[in-house]
Parts: C-alpha cells; sequence; structure tokens
C-alpha cells in the first residue's frame, strides 16, 4: 500500500496568515498567527491547506488509479521555531459547518465525503494526525480509489479537536481545512516553458522577448482545468525581468487554464484573491487558430492571453509549454 503525501508549495515560515476580525487578545496570547514564523515562544498547532491561508481550501490532484491506496490530505503543522521535541498527536474531527459556509459564501455545491452518494474512504489512524518528533508537519490521512473522485462533489472538512500531549496551543483562526480529492487530468504535468511578454516595459518587464523559462508544473484543479506551479516560488504567473535579466513571477496571481472537449483553450482566469490591484487574465480572442490549444500529438499547450491590472496597459502573454513528463 503506497502513502502519498500531497505536494504543498507552502513554505512554513513563510505562510502569510490574515486576522481581519479577530480579538487582539487571542493574538498576544498566541492563538491566532500573522505569520507562521517557527519564532514565537508559543507552541501553536495549526493547519496549512492553502499556501495563503486566504480560504483554508485546497483542490488535491493525485494520480487517477483503480487501486486504493493511501492519501495526505489536510496538513497539520507545529508553529515553533524548533521541531517536535515529541511525537504529537492531534484529533482532527469532521467540520460540517465549515463546508456549509464555504458553499454559502462561494456559491459551491460541495458534499461531506462519506455521505450518500460519495465516493467511499476510511479514515486513517481514526483521525489522529502525528507530528513526528524532530518535524513540523503532519498530514490527515485517508485511504481511497482515486479514480471514484472524477466528477465527484465530495470534500473533506476536517478541524482540531485536541492536542493529547500538554503544553500545545490550538490555533484560533487556523483550526481547520477543506480538502477536495480528483484524479490528475491530461494535461497534468511537468512542462518546459517559453514566454513572450510585451506591454509592461515601462514595469521592468521583459518587452518582446521570447525566453526558455525552464520546467513549470502544471497542476490540475478539474476535470479540465489547470494552473501554473512555478517551483521555488509557488501558484504564480512566470515572467521575466527587462531584457530577459531573471526570472521573476507576478503576486496576487493563479492562472487557471480551462478546455473544451477538443482541447482546445476556452478561458483563463485569476484564481488568487484580489490584494487591491485587479489583477485578472483573458484570452485573446484574435489569436491565430495554431494558439490556444493543447496538441495531444506533441503534448504541447500553446497560449495567448492577457493580464489586466489597475492603471496598467494590458499585458500581452504568449506561452508555449512543452511537455516533459508526470510531476
Amino acid at each position: 500500500m503506497k502513502t502519498i503525501n500531497i505536494k504543498y508549495f507552502f513554505g512554513i515560515a513563510l505562510l502569510s496568515l490574515g486576522i481581519a476580525g479577530c480579538k487582539d487578545s487571542e493574538f498576544e496570547d498566541g492563538k491566532i498567527q500573522s505569520v507562521d514564523n517557527h519564532g514565537k515562544v508559543q507552541k501553536i498547532i495549526s493547519t496549512a491547506v492553502s499556501a495563503t491561508a486566504n480560504t483554508e481550501f485546497a483542490v488535491i490532484a493525485v494520480d487517477p488509479t483503480t487501486d486504493e491506496a493511501e492519501y495526505g490530505l489536510i496538513p497539520v503543522v507545529l508553529n515553533s521555531k524548533d521541531p517536535a521535541p515529541e511525537d504529537i498527536h492531534v484529533t482532527m474531527v469532521p467540520a460540517p459547518d465549515s463546508l456549509d459556509s464555504y458553499n454559502n459564501a462561494n456559491d459551491a455545491a460541495y458534499d461531506l465525503a462519506g455521505t450518500d452518494g460519495t465516493p467511499a474512504f476510511t479514515l486513517m489512524d481514526d483521525g489522529v494526525v502525528t507530528i513526528p518528533k524532530g518535524s513540523f508537519i503532519g498530514y490527515l490521512k485517508i485511504k481511497a480509489v482515486s479514480f471514484d473522485y472524477y466528477g465527484s462533489n465530495a470534500a473533506f472538512p476536517y478541524k482540531i479537536e485536541s492536542v493529547k500531549e500538554p503544553g500545545y496551543i490550538i490555533s484560533g483562526n487556523h483550526n481547520f481545512g477543506i480538502a477536495v480529492l480528483i484524479a490528475k487530468n491530461q494535461y497534468d504535468g511537468k512542462y518546459d516553458l517559453n514566454i513572450t511578454t510585451s506591454g509592461w516595459a515601462a514595469y521592468g518587464i521583459s518587452d518582446n522577448l521570447a525566453g526558455d523559462y525552464g520546467t513549470i508544473e502544471f497542476w490540475t484543479t478539474g476535470a479540465s482545468s489547470n494552473t501554473i506551479f512555478v517551483p521555488g516560488s509557488g501558484l504564480y504567473e512566470p515572467a521575466f525581468t527587462t531584457d530577459n535579466a531573471s526570472k521573476t513571477v507576478f503576486g496576487a496571481t493563479e492562472p487557471i487554464f480551462t478546455f473544451d472537449s477538443n482541447n482546445k483553450l476556452i478561458d483563463v482566469h485569476n484564481g488568487a484573491a484580489d490584494d487591491g490591484r485587479g489583477r485578472n487574465f483573458y484570452l485573446n480572442t484574435d489569436a491565430p487558430e495554431t494558439s490556444n490549444l493543447y496538441d495531444p500529438d506533441t503534448k504541447t499547450i500553446y497560449a495567448d492571453y492577457y493580464m489586466v491590472q489597475n492603471g496598467r496597459p494590458d499585458q500581452h502573454i504568449v506561452a508555449t509549454m512543452t511537455y516533459k513528463g508526470p510531476r
């Protein structure tokens, strides 16, 4: 039986966590974190489902298989300057109220996993997450058949109920997570990215100069949608600085690409929360017919689109992603 801990791209020491609407006393007591930096005296136990912790929600893509496997869904972390001095046992329990709140806030219709009509799964270790001695992280694990989750609306909302060992504080604002398990689609994988940008020369961005960006990953977000993951950076729109002097990424961006049944790229939009700059994406409808498609013969993606931001001209982006292998 293979155990798979999902590859989360967050760096625990760099997680930026919002504290809007929280009491100052809770922050001072260490129950609420504005930054997970391992530097506090308090030993705080929290969840870390998303990179920015804006939603505590993550879509997790795994290899499609009809065999049962173990999956690490929700990361549970020790926020302390030092790793765990002992095995820490954290009990997680279902949090259907959190799922209801997410559905209502996002006009979504996810169902509680394990209810009637959703694929079967087994909760491992009775929901007890172990953060091993010498580590900062453990995972809530399930045993399931990933292929069963194609087209499923099943979600796994869980919250921290208790910590067995004394001396640990449960986070007041990051104590739950919602995970959705899906099988990787045909576009998922590692790609070599060649990219050309134009329109933002005044802002230090390369203008009309094609460049090989190197390896990026194309992560499944749905049955026919994917987003770009830049190794070492995260889910961002990649680019070059002036004259392709160096690689860069744009904050508050998460371009999500959607394909139709004929492998045509029919939409690109921003999946990241707006930080006030109004960054978004849209397809270039005047692009040649050879653009905005996935070629299954060569496993190459051609994308022609624009990035917008308040107060700036639209930035034209032409990208070619050539398949290198699975991720």
